[in-house]
This record gives C-alpha cells, structure tokens and sequence, in this order.
C-alpha cells in the first residue's frame, strides 16, 4: 500500500496564479527564501507548501529542491499554462502529462548520448506518479466541468475544454513557431503540449524520489498565434482554471489517502 502523502508542493509559474490559490486555501504562513515566497496552512489532513517558481528550467528546479529539502513535502503538483503541439488539443484545455521530456536537451551523440537523453538519470522521459495522475485526471475533469471555469475559457474559444494524457515537453525557449512546433512533435511521440518548466521539476523529483505530477491549461497553439490577449487569458481563465484545479486536487487526494 502507498504510504499516505502529509506534506503537498504546490508550484505555479505566474504571479496571478500563486495569488488566486493562495486566497482559495488561506495561507497563513509566510517564509522567503531568496526571491521567493513559500507559503504555508494545513488543510484538512494535508500541509501544504505554494510557491510560484517564475519561468523557466533553472528557477523551477531551484524551487523544487528547495520545496523538498526545507519544507520536506512529500509530492508535487504543477499548474500552469503551454502551448499545445497537438491538432486535438485546443486553447483552454487541459492536459495532465503522464511523460515528461526535456525537448531542448541535446548531446549531439557525445558519450553514446540521443537527442533528449538525460545523462544523469540515463533516460529521455520521466514519469509522473501513477497515484497522484490518477488524481490529476480526476481533478481536471472536473475543472472543465467548473462553471467559473469554462466561462473565462468561453472569452477565448468556443469550444468545451476537454482534458489529454500524454507528454508535456520542457525547455528554455517559448515555442511560437510553426516548423519547430511540428519538428519537436515529430520527433516525441504523444507530444501534446510545450512549456518552460515541467521537466525540470521531474528530474529533480525523480533524483530525490518524490512522486509528481504536472498539468498545463492550453494557452496557445505554439505557433505564434496566441489567444488575442495572453495576459487576460492568464487572469480570466487560466489562472482560474488553476485555482480550481488545485481545489479539487487537494481535495480528491484527501478523500483517497
């Protein structure tokens, strides 16, 4: 039997984000390491640690290492947005990775290395958590389902957001063109969507044995043409959708442990 998770990471990306959650839960707790703000409240049987990381690999894996070895949690979860690289997957719908990969690591075949090997860990993708997917899958399916939610999204599409299960692709450079979106697709298999962080925490996550597990609400196509105003799509929906999501998450969890 799983041993039962006490103490949740909970990382954004953005600002509005980390402010919409901090608000749902309460936080009452404040530590800052450096530029950051880790926030802190227990919640039901839970203790749960938020903490937006800002963008990009680097600071996503500093914040991990930091969630896990000063504020000892147990697991982390990711919300945030991507741009989709999928033709099924649309603006304002959610996919919850069960494979990361870091599409902007390349050796260049030095050592015996292929193209996304990560040489430390001697494998191209990471795993989510079976556990805390199965959560994640439950809880956006319901979040699409959240009529705060699907209202914002309605602003910028007019279809329903649905959820997808698949590989979510990292690196450090913001995919906004179409060749290198349909490149990056060709070359991972089940690639449904890129962003600037995931894999970053998985690889810390999988060094230190900590279970996790990373969703993204579709903002973009990747290829240039984001949703007409991104910052109102991060205010009036994606950063909605995460503060939903983050809701039924924890408490889906709860009700499992």
């Amino acid at each position: 039997m799983a041993r039962k998770i006490a103490k949740l990471g909970i990382m954004t990306a953005m600002e509005s984000e980390f402010r919409l959650i901090a608000h749902a839960f309460g936080f009452t707790t404040s530590r800052g390491i450096g530029p950051r703000s880790f926030l802190s409240v227990s919640h039901n049987d839970l203790e749960l640690t938020l903490v937006a990381a800002r963008v990009g690999k680097v600071a996503a894996a500093v914040t991990t290492s930091l969630l896990i070895q000063e504020f000892g949690v147990e697991a982390i979860v990711v919300v945030g947005v991507a741009g989709a690289t999928d033709s099924a997957v649309r603006i304002g719908d959610i996919v919850v990775a069960d494979r990361l990969v870091q599409h902007d690591m390349d050796l260049k075949g030095v050592l015996g290395y292929e193209r996304f090997d990560i040489p430390l860990l001697g494998v191209r993708e990471m795993k989510s958590c079976d556990r805390l997917f199965a959560v994640a899958t439950e809880a956006a399916t319901l979040t699409v389902l959240s009529p705060s939610y699907t209202s914002g999204v309605q602003h910028f599409s007019k279809q329903l957001p649905r959820v997808h299960a698949g590989v979510i692709g990292s690196g450090d450079v913001f995919v906004c063109d179409p060749g290198e979106r349909d490149s990056l697709s060709a070359a991972i298999s089940d690639l449904k969507c890129v962003e600037m962080e995931g894999a970053a925490v998985a690889q810390v996550c999988v060094e230190h044995g900590v279970p996790f597990v990373v969703t993204r609400i579709i903002s973009d196509e990747a290829s240039g043409h984001a949703a007409t105003d991104f910052g109102a799509f991060i205010e009036q929906a994606a950063s909605v959708g995460s503060e939903a999501f983050v809701r039924e998450f924890v408490r889906v969890l709860s009700s499992r442990e």
